[in-house]
C-alpha cells in the first residue's frame, strides 16, 4: 500500500500541534526540524526540536512563521546531541530571541557551547530528576537517554500526549526520494546510515529496549534525518534496528574481496559506457560524488569507483539501483547481461543483477509441454516418484549386481 505523501514545501502537521518544519534538498541525506506548540492553562509554549543545519535556516524560519505568524516567539530549543547538522541554527535563533533557553545533556553542552550559545540559558537534562520536563501548559515530555547512539550524551524526547518519539539520529536514514513518510523500502537507507554512524549494536539494543519500556505506546518516530515512521511500521523497523550489526560489529571483508568488487564495478561501467550509453555512467558517478552532507558509500576518483565505505553486498545494491533506475526494459536486459558477465569474471554472484528488469521472453516449447502435462505456472511443485517396497528392493538389488 502506497502512503499518501504531503507537500514538503509547506510545514506539515504530523500530529496535533506538532509540525515538521524541515527542508527537502533532494541530496539523499535530509535533515528534519520539528516545532511543538503547547497550549493550555491559558498559555502557549513553543518548542523547537533539533533546529537543523545553517543552509536550511531560511526554510525552517519561514515554515515556523507560517505556523505561528510573523511576530512569533520561541521559548525553548531541545538538542538531541551536538552535531552541527542537528543544532547549529540554535545560534541564529538565540540571536533573534535573546531569552531563548536550551535543553540538552551536559555532555552535549560541553561541545555546543563553543558555537557561542549563552551558558546562562542552558538547562541540563540531568536536572530533571523525574526524567520528565513539565511544561507550563500542563504537558509533559519524557527524556530517554541513548548513550553512544551515536554520541555519549544523546538524549531522545517523547511527547506523552501525542505519543511521538523524537529520536535524533536513531531511525534516521539515507533517502532516494523527497517523501516525508517512510515505507518499508526505507530500511536500506536506514541500515546504511546506522552501519556508518553507530558504534556498536549494544547501543542500539539498549536504546530500543528503553524505547519499549518508556515509550511503548508511541505512535510515530520523528528522526533528525531521513523519513518519519508512522504507527503501522514501527514494529517493522524496530526489531530490524535492534538486531543490526553496526560499526565495530561489522566483519570486514578481506581486501581481496573488496578489490574484486571494485574491479567488477569498473568493468561494468566500461562495458555500459561502450555498449549502452555514457550518460548512464556519468549519472551514476555523479550520484556518488560527495557534496559534503554525508560520507558516500562508494568513493569515486578519475571517473571510476575507487573504494567502498560499506559492506560489499550493500555496495552492490547501491551500485545496481543507481545503474538501472533510469533505463528502459531493453536497456536493462543488456545491462543485466553485462553485470552478470563482469561479476562472473571476478567470481561474484548476485540474486538481482539489474533491479526493475522484467523478463518478457516467451516460453519455449519444452516449457509449454511441461505445463500441459499438469503443472500450474504458479506454485508448480515436482513430486517425488512413488515406488512400492518391492520395486525399491528390486532397484537396489540391480544397483548392487556385478
Amino acid at each position: 500500500m502506497t502512503i499518501s505523501q504531503p507537500d514538503c514545501s509547506e510545514p506539515v502537521e504530523i500530529a496535533k500541534d506538532i509540525y515538521w518544519v524541515g527542508s527537502r534538498n533532494d541530496k539523499g541525506f535530509e535533515s528534519n526540524a520539528y516545532l511543538r506548540v503547547f497550549k493550555g492553562n491559558g498559555q502557549q509554549f513553543n518548542l523547537l526540536i533539533d533546529p537543523g543545519p545553517s543552509p536550511d535556516f531560511n526554510t525552517i524560519a519561514g515554515k515556523i512563521e507560517q505556523v505561528l505568524g510573523a511576530d512569533f516567539n520561541l521559548d525553548l530549543v531541545y538538542l538531541n546531541h551536538q552535531d552541527p547538522d542537528v543544532c547549529i541554527n540554535t545560534v541564529a535563533f538565540q540571536r533573534h530571541f535573546p531569552q531563548l533557553h536550551i535543553v540538552t545533556s551536559e555532555d552535549t553542552w560541553r561541545l555546543v557551547r563553543f558555537y557561542g550559545l549563552k551558558e546562562k540559558q542552558f538547562i541540563a537534562t540531568e536536572n530533571f530528576k523525574s526524567g520528565k520536563i513539565k511544561v507550563k501548559t500542563g504537558h509533559r515530555l519524557r527524556l530517554i537517554p541513548t548513550p553512544y547512539a551515536h554520541f555519549r550524551g544523546a538524549c531522545c524526547l517523547f511527547d506523552e500526549e501525542q505519543k511521538v518519539l523524537f529520536s535524533g539520529d536513531l531511525f534516521g536514514g539515507l533517502t532516494d526520494t523527497p517523501d516525508l513518510y517512510a515505507e518499508k523500502d526505507y530500511w536500506e537507507g536506514m541500515k546504511t546510515f546506522h552501519e556508518i554512524y553507530m558504534p556498536t549494536n549494544l547501543a542500539l539494543k539498549k536504546a530500543v529496549k528503553d524505547f519499549r519500556q518508556q515509550a511503548g505506546d508511541m505512535k510515530m518516530i520523528a528522526s533528525q534525518h531521513g523519513k518519519i515512521i508512522r504507527a503501522d511500521l514501527i514494529d517493522y523497523f524496530m526489531p530490524k534496528l535492534e538486531a543490526l550489526p553496526v560499526g565495530l560489529d561489522l566483519k570486514g571483508e578481506s581486501q581481496l574481496v573488496r578489490e574484486n568488487y571494485i574491479k567488477a564495478f569498473n568493468a561494468i561501467l566500461d562495458k555500459v559506457e561502450k555498449d549502452v550509453n555514457s550518460d548512464t555512467v556519468n549519472t551514476l558517478l555523479k550520484a556518488f560524488q560527495s557534496d559534503g552532507t554525508f560520507p558516500n558509500s562508494l568513493i569515486t576518483k578519475n571517473n571510476r569507483i575507487y573504494s567502498l565505505r560499506v559492506p560489499v553486498d550493500d555496495a552492490f545494491k547501491l551500485f545496481s539501483n543507481e545503474l538501472c533506475q533510469n533505463l528502459d526494459n531493453n536497456q536493462k536486459k543488456l545491462v543485466r547481461t553485462i553485470v552478470l558477465n563482469c561479476l562472473a569474471d571476478w567470481n561474484i554472484s548476485v540474486e538481482i543483477p539489474c533491479p526493475g528488469y522484467v523478463d518478457d521472453r516467451h516460453e519455449t516449447a519444452a516449457e509449454q509441454a511441461i505445463f500441459e502435462e499438469g503443472q500450474s505456472k504458479t506454485g508448480a511443485e515436482s513430486k517425488p516418484l512413488d515406488f512400492d517396497q518391492d520395486e525399491l528392493e528390486n532397484m537396489l538389488d540391480g544397483l548392487m549386481d556385478d
